[in-house]
């Protein structure tokens, strides 16, 4: 017998699978206002944020905001299944490559290409249609162990079709071999960065970011490029890149491409990933209070208390840099 959760995503990929583009769209906005409903518990810690974040909008314009973040994630969510639509027939028709010569001049350059991807729009199907372009494409993934089958289907099944799918727990040599080879590997920097990150404001709040990558950089000479993708209505998609050189393969570095970061979603704060935003910040003061930086971010998660969560509430960051060795911190510059 199927569970409700299965049931439910179960009836959303039939919709996504066969309705068209308009309904879909219509079906986003419907379920953007039953997450918003059932999100209340949390959504005064959203607009707590987004209010300090821009100082001229009124409560109205926020929560109109917040509302918009929930339709374009809902997007995201019916794209998991209608992914399975797209073809290279019909992709030139669903996505447009904006400034596209940033990365083809990066691919060119053959030291293979580190595709820096945040939490904003739909970036789990940045790498299926860079791949169904025609770019050779790596990316990283969760197992999404113990999630409903049909959902783990639609998160790596359309994905392995296309390219290449590494989990965390591999050994990371497949990696180098494909920077070696002039390919591409997007990772997602916005992610938990866990021991070895850097620590950085964000936003005016500090988190822990991943180094990741400015230590590839570093170490392999590749290039650096910027790409994230907005979820247009009707089920289509643009991907815009930029170039990212930062002045030093340090935490500094990294603090550069978090303010990069920062830039894209102040100019496209429907699109940006507020959820990341505000789950990096209720880590970060969980990491204050615990004193250590967990390897697991489930243990974050087990150990997060209310107050952790209070946009108001923001870790010391000197404290928080002591926790990371040398060199990780970037919260004095």
């Amino acid at each position: 017998m199927l569970s409700t959760r299965e049931t439910y995503y179960r009836l959303f990929s039939s919709f996504a699978e066969k309705a068209d583009p308009k309904t879909l769209e219509r079906l986003a906005l419907i379920l953007s206002r039953v997450r918003f409903f059932l999100n209340r518990r949390l959504n005064p810690y959203y607009i707590g944020h987004l209010s300090r974040i821009f100082p001229d909008r009124n409560r109205e314009e926020l929560t109109r905001m917040l509302k918009s973040y929930w339709r374009v994630h809902q997007r995201a969510f019916l794209g998991l299944f209608f992914a399975r639509r797209i073809s290279r027939k019909n992709v030139s028709g669903i996505v447009t490559l904006k400034n596209r010569e940033i990365l083809d001049d990066a691919v060119s350059r053959g030291k293979g290409v580190l595709l820096l991807v945040p939490h904003f729009g739909d970036e789990r199907m940045l790498h299926i249609l860079l791949a169904i372009k025609g770019y050779g494409m790596h990316v990283i993934s969760s197992r999404y162990e113990g999630a409903p089958k049909i959902l783990r289907e639609a998160r790596l099944g359309v994905s392995m079709r296309w390219h290449h799918v590494a989990f965390p727990n591999q050994p990371i040599n497949w990696l180098y071999e494909a920077l070696d080879k002039g390919e591409i590997v997007q990772i997602s920097p916005t992610g938990y960065g866990g021991p070895k990150g850097h620590w950085v404001w964000n936003f005016g709040v500090p988190v822990l970011a991943s180094s990741s990558p400015v230590r590839l950089a570093k170490s392999t000479g590749c290039s650096l490029v910027i790409a994230f993708n907005r979820t247009m209505p009707g089920m289509k998609y643009e991907i815009d890149f930029r170039k990212f050189e930062p002045s030093g393969f340090n935490a500094g570095g990294t603090a550069e491409l978090f303010s990069a970061f920062e830039s894209l979603a102040m100019d496209h704060p429907m699109q940006y990933n507020w959820m990341n935003l505000v789950i990096r910040h209720r880590e970060t003061n969980t990491i204050a209070r615990l004193g250590y930086i967990p390897g697991n971010e489930v243990i974050l998660e087990r150990e997060a208390v209310p107050d952790d969560w209070d946009p108001s509430v923001i870790a010391d960051p000197q404290s928080l840099c002591s926790l990371s060795p040398e060199g990780c911190c970037a919260l004095s510059l």
